[in-house]
């Protein structure tokens, strides 16, 4: 009989928590807008603002990356290269989401890196580097930069730049190969000159290196993405300077006891972005 009690205060529980028909209703999916506003002397930045009414949650695509870029209801977004990108965003109302979208005309950031499209022409702005013994065959072909060898090498590839002191810089640079067996390709950010019969080192930033099991098999892809060693990996090719100078740009790439691949290493669109302030 003492469970009794219980047992009511259940059902009376039951009858008085049961959702009633007169429950409210999902709204009407939102009729999504939003305003597009280029941020004044950063011509790579566009200022993006939601103006759809009744909404809680907001993703922005910046029409490169297919995972959405920024969360707020005023976000900005950066874009590396100039040209026409797709914006849009997903609003999230009471009835659900929807999306807009609106073309946008981007100006970009300057890439001040000569002759990165490798084209013809583009030799005039590298100069190539015996680092001693074997040489690396390096050449451009059909609007690539090429890194090729049968056996054990080494040899690199420079430019200089002027940089300024902090303010972002942005390397990126496709390569492709059809694996690589005990072999780097390096990308070096030193302030040290090159020197002709001499091996180069500084600041490793970016590489594909076969021991620390990137390069091996076959690829075809941003550096900043296939890269496995280096103080750039995961950075997305963001590096910044401590003063104002002259920095070389060094391409290095070589074998010990293994070859670059059949066909070597390619590479191509190389640039090196820098921010505007």
């Amino acid at each position: 009989m003492k469970f009794i009690p219980y047992i009511a205060a259940a059902a009376l529980c039951m009858t008085a928590c049961t959702p009633g028909s007169e429950d409210a209703e999902l709204g009407p999916l939102p009729q999504v807008s939003f305003t597009v506003t280029p941020m004044p002397n950063r011509p790579n930045k566009i200022i993006v603002e939601n103006t759809t009414p009744g909404t809680f949650r907001w993703f922005w695509y910046n029409g490169v990356s297919t995972a959405h870029v920024g969360d707020r209801p005023k976000d900005t977004l950066t874009f590396a290269e100039k040209g026409e990108y797709v914006i849009s965003l997903r609003a999230f109302g009471r009835g659900g989401s929807a999306t807009a979208s609106q073309k946008v005309a981007v100006e970009g950031i300057p890439n001040i890196l000569k002759g990165g499209d490798m084209e013809a022409g583009a030799n005039a702005h590298w100069t190539l580097l015996n680092t001693g013994g074997t040489q690396t065959s390096i050449q451009f072909v059909n609007g690539k930069l090429v890194f090729s060898n049968t056996g054990n090498s080494n040899g690199a590839i420079y430019q200089a730049l002027t940089v300024k002191k902090g303010i972002d810089y942005i390397f990126s640079g496709k390569v492709t190969g059809n694996g690589a067996t005990n072999s780097w390709f390096e990308i070096i950010i030193g302030t040290a000159a090159p020197v002709q019969g001499s091996d180069y080192s500084g600041n490793k930033f970016l590489s594909l290196n076969t021991w620390s099991n990137c390069g091996k098999a076959p690829f075809n892809g941003d550096i900043n993405d296939i890269g496995c060693d280096g103080s750039g990996t995961g950075k997305g090719g963001v590096i910044r300077f401590d003063a104002d100078g002259t920095i070389y740009i060094v391409i290095k790439a070589g074998s010990s006891g293994g070859t670059l691949g059949t066909g070597g290493i390619q590479l191509d669109d190389v640039r090196f972005l820098e921010e505007i302030i």
